[in-house]
């Protein structure tokens, strides 16, 4: 086994090996094994498919996700992507220098087998294995191989031909017992015709001189740092291709979603389309708001939006919202429902005209539910009520019944009468102290809790709501500050009426009264002039009857004739 440089061979051998290999000169090539494939340039390119591979798969990973943190990539993943095509780049490379390296020389790379032996010339540096006595050559039809061990070590060329394979292992075989018996060929021509790297002697005089050099390309110097910069350039244009692609999907699915999660996550990712930021978001949360019907989700959002763009949309979503509870305040048929409804917007004057659309409205459903209930023939009292009851939707729906009792005038005379009857008892049965103050006021409470019931029956509370108000002196001027029912009164007796059991003289009383209904600042209440009189019915007192019972039953029936009266002018009797 002897080693031979290609590249220090002279001019005409290297030009005589090649045209042999080429099958162009003698000695032609026996057999040829082709180079095989080099493990480590494989074992690179897989490893630089792998690297590009994984760089994919990252710019894979969150791309067009919402949902994912790396939708948009960070600013770091440039050095990942980088680093994965810089990779991919240098094992390519080192592939490429190695195929290039082991086929930059003019022949091609293989074992091949002369008839001096094998030429191991799959790198520049060729290792020949000449044949010796103990050679050994046979084709083998089961690896449609030829088969040859020299020096103990065994090649295997392979044979599509059976007869030229064994036609190969013969000559080899033949020149070997030529050399077992014969010894070395003297002659240089003759060598030269079994071995391709003997000089034959024969020189072209129009070939240069010079032998051939080695030849490699200039990029085998430098290829790292042309690794390094692809590595970077493929990095960093991937990164901002991916995240502009990426965006592209982020908002495609922001805007498929088309909610106020979806746009807060596409601007949290990074999405920089100014549409979301200006009017898709306010929009998809103006539609939250609007969703839940309340006009301080509304009122919230544009607190916390003063400058939006869609300020325009938001009014009108705000106006829609309080027209909206005004309906529903509207719907439960209270004034206090709208009262309530119009202190709560009062920030909001175009709301002024609708509230006082739907009070009239109220006012108007509550005069059609009393038109049929109000006395017949009593031509003024409608448009009263109808002023009523504009006043206590915008003043409040207070009034009161409130009485002034008047001084009796013929109190001295009856008593005188009373005193000279043959039928009188005492003192203690004279009327007078039966119409003092203290049995007054139980008489008018009667009254007034007949007349605030009558009210109520009539009247919704939101709109009327009747109660017993204090007495007035009897000096005082009656005036109105809420609607008022004022029943000015007094107690007037006459008459001396006998009975015999029990022993009374007994006058009949009767009761006057002024009652005014009045509202505030108008010009014309409604004034009735009433008069009850009442004597004692003599056929119904038992022996044990008392003139204060007798007194209290007189004044309860007037009192409550009179209440009868009244009610009458103002309401049909049921």
């Amino acid at each position: 086994m002897a080693k031979v440089d290609f590249w220090g061979l002279t001019r005409p051998v290297q030009e005589r090996f090649v045209a042999s290999t080429e099958g162009a000169a003698a000695p032609a090539p026996l057999a040829i094994r082709p180079l095989a494939r080099d493990s480590r340039s494989l074992a690179y390119s897989a490893f630089g498919i792998f690297a590009t591979l994984l760089g994919i798969a990252l710019l894979r990973v969150g791309f067009g996700d919402l949902s994912s943190r790396y939708a948009l990539a960070p600013i770091a993943f440039v050095a990942l992507y980088s680093c994965c095509f810089a990779l991919a780049a240098a094992s390519f490379f080192m592939a490429a220098a190695r195929y290039v390296k082991a086929y930059a020389v003019p022949y091609h790379p293989a074992l091949y087998l002369y008839p001096i032996g094998v030429i191991d010339a799959r790198s520049p540096e060729f290792v020949v294995h000449r044949i010796t006595e103990q050679t050994e050559a046979r084709f083998d039809p089961a690896r449609s191989a030829l088969r040859i061990e020299l020096d103990g070590t065994h090649f295997e060329f392979p044979a599509a031909d059976a007869a030229q394979a064994e036609q190969a292992a013969a000559t080899v075989l033949g020149l070997r017992d030529r050399l077992a018996n014969s010894g070395p060929e003297s002659s240089a021509r003759e060598q030269s015709l079994v071995d391709p790297l003997i000089d034959n002697g024969f020189k072209n005089p129009f070939a240069p001189a010079e032998p051939l050099r080695k030849e490699l390309p200039r990029w085998l110097g430098f290829w790292p740092w042309m690794a390094l910069f692809l590595g970077v350039l493929l990095g960093g244009a991937a990164f901002l291709i991916r995240n502009h692609l990426s965006e592209g999907r982020l908002y495609a699915a922001a805007r498929k979603a088309d909610t106020t999660e979806a746009y807060r996550t596409y601007l949290e990712r990074g999405g920089r389309n100014p549409d979301v930021q200006a009017l898709l978001l306010p929009r998809a949360e103006l539609r939250d708001a609007e969703h839940s019907g309340n006009v301080a989700d509304i009122e919230r959002y544009l607190d916390a939006h003063p400058n939006t763009p869609i300020k325009v949309e938001v009014e009108a979503a705000l106006q829609q919202a309080l027209l909206k509870e005004l309906s529903l305040a509207e719907a439960t048929g209270t004034l206090s429902a709208l009262k309530e409804f119009s202190t709560k917007y009062a920030r909001y004057p175009f709301l002024a005209a609708n509230v006082d659309r739907a009070i009239d409205a109220r006012i108007d459903s509550a005069l059609r539910q009393l038109k049929p209930t109000l006395a017949p023939n009593q031509t003024r009292l409608l448009p009263f009520m109808e002023r009523l009851l504009h006043y206590t939707a915008k003043h409040g729906p207070q009034l009161l019944v409130r009485f002034q009792r008047k001084p009796t005038e013929t109190l001295v005379a009856a008593e005188k009468a009373l005193r000279q009857s043959p039928y009188f008892s005492g003192e203690k049965t004279l009327p007078g102290q039966f119409f003092d103050e203290a049995h007054r006021a139980p008489r008018e409470a009667v009254m007034a809790a007949a007349l605030v019931s009558e009210l109520a029956s009539h009247f919704p509370r939101d709109l009327v709501d009747a109660q017993p108000g204090p007495p007035l002196d009897a000096a005082a001027e009656p005036k109105a500050t809420v609607p008022t029912i004022f029943i000015a009164y007094h107690t007037e007796l006459s008459g001396s009426f006998p009975s015999r059991k029990p022993r009374l003289a007994l006058s009949g009383i009767g009761v006057l009264a002024r009652i005014s209904f009045e509202i505030p600042a108008d010009p014309e209440p409604q004034v009735f002039k009433l008069t009850v009189w009442r004597a004692p019915d003599l056929r119904t007192i038992s022996e044990t009857s008392t003139a204060a019972e007798l007194y209290e039953v007189m004044a309860g029936e007037a009192f409550k004739r009179l209440t009868k009266k009244y009610l009458a002018t103002l309401f049909v009797e049921h």
